[in-house]
């Protein structure tokens, strides 16, 4: 494997350098490993964009690398990138990008991670290297993992702090400039509660309770025990949306339906539970109870560990058992002061434009003269 990663690597390198000589353009270019279409942040960053500076391209490779991925089509995908990398004057990713971080990049490219989640509840990348559920070392320095970044950007000081550890670099490169979903979570959304009843008219005068589970192994007997307590509260719905790599068959009561994006699901219940996710610190936007089931709990810290740790942080929204979870949740009696608290401390952006922020950040690393040209150009 490692053999095989070099020859990769330096032959990446080596088509890089056909594209090298090109001129720097008005133009930015996102990737992501995340998802096969574009994320909400950067579909909200390129309105943005297209909203200041519509004469700024703005150009997205999006592709999830899994088992089944078609090869030739992939390998296209990626020489197209190289291009587009190279005339680009900033380049966004929210993940690893193969691309960004092992090519040698022109002075006149910029680089800047958002990443993929608000803030990091479990530990992640070089925090975990060398664990049973992180990457070994040896993978870390061959695959280049998290280099070139020139900046990274997060939603708190307390995020800053764990990013340092996390993506293995220095303070002065991780700015507090919040992250575009922060907005649309935010987005008022008068209606949404009633266009979802009507499709599921079953659950009208419910209690909706949204379960967030984190992939792992043991989730799906939890998600069982999760579904068991909850089956005997009539007054209660519970809506299972598992992680997008996870099997596990969700009963056709307790599924949201088609077409429901996490956020908007957010938006309609009542509440979350979820467990080591960053979900929760996304939902605590809506001012709505977040509770943390958390059964593997004492394994979860060995295997992977946790920067924020909800024991500590939000005791009272905490439970190692399902029935626990489900008294908790019955009993109704939540701290939201405490929740505010977490909030302010991992999301301390939420009061101001973040798209708008980032945005123009962005676009203050174009060159004024590429700028220039674009808008001559169109007159």
């Amino acid at each position: 494997m490692g053999f095989f990663l070099l020859i990769a690597r330096w032959g990446l390198r080596f088509l890089y350098l056909f594209f090298m000589p090109l001129k720097a353009q008005n133009k930015v270019v996102m990737l992501s490993r995340e998802s096969d279409t574009p994320p909400v942040d950067f579909r909200l960053l390129e309105e943005e964009i297209k909203r200041r500076s519509p004469e700024t391209e703005v150009v997205y490779f999006c592709r999830k690398m899994t088992k089944q991925v078609n090869i030739p089509s992939y390998c296209w995908m990626m020489l197209k990138s190289l291009y587009h990398i190279a005339t680009a004057s900033v380049a966004v990713t929210d993940t690893y990008s193969i691309q960004l971080c092992v090519l040698p990049h022109k002075k006149s490219l910029t680089v800047v991670q958002i990443w993929h989640a608000i803030g990091a509840v479990k530990r992640f990348s070089y925090q975990c290297l060398d664990t049973p559920n992180g990457r070994t070392s040896q993978m870390a320095e061959q695959m280049c993992m998290h280099k070139n970044y020139d900046y990274i950007l997060c939603t708190s000081q307390a995020t800053k702090a764990i990013y340092v550890e996390a993506f293995h670099t220095v303070p002065e490169k991780i700015l507090v400039l919040g992250m575009p979903r922060v907005d649309y979570i935010q987005r008022p959304a008068p209606g949404l509660r009633e266009k979802f009843l009507q499709q599921r008219p079953d659950l009208r005068g419910k209690k909706l309770m949204l379960y967030l589970p984190t992939f792992r192994d043991g989730i799906d007997e939890g998600t069982e025990q999760m579904l068991h307590a909850a089956a005997g509260m009539d007054e209660l719905a519970l809506l299972v949306k598992p992680h997008p790599l996870s099997n596990f068959h969700v009963p056709r009561g307790n599924r949201p339906g088609k077409g429901w994006s996490t956020y908007d699901l957010m938006k309609v219940c009542d509440g979350v539970i979820t467990d080591y996710s960053a979900s929760s610190l996304e939902a605590s936007l809506l001012h709505k109870p977040v509770y943390f089931y958390l059964f593997d709990y004492e394994a979860y810290k060995y295997n992977q560990g946790l920067n924020i740790d909800p024991s500590k942080e939000l005791p009272g929204a905490v439970s190692v058992d399902a029935a626990g979870m489900m008294e908790k949740i019955r009993a109704g009696n939540y701290d939201l002061d405490a929740l505010e608290r977490f909030r302010a401390k991992y999301i301390q952006t939420a009061d101001q434009d973040n798209t708008a922020a980032i945005t123009e950040f962005l676009l203050e690393h174009i060159p004024a003269e590429l700028r220039q040209v674009e808008e001559s150009a169109q007159v």
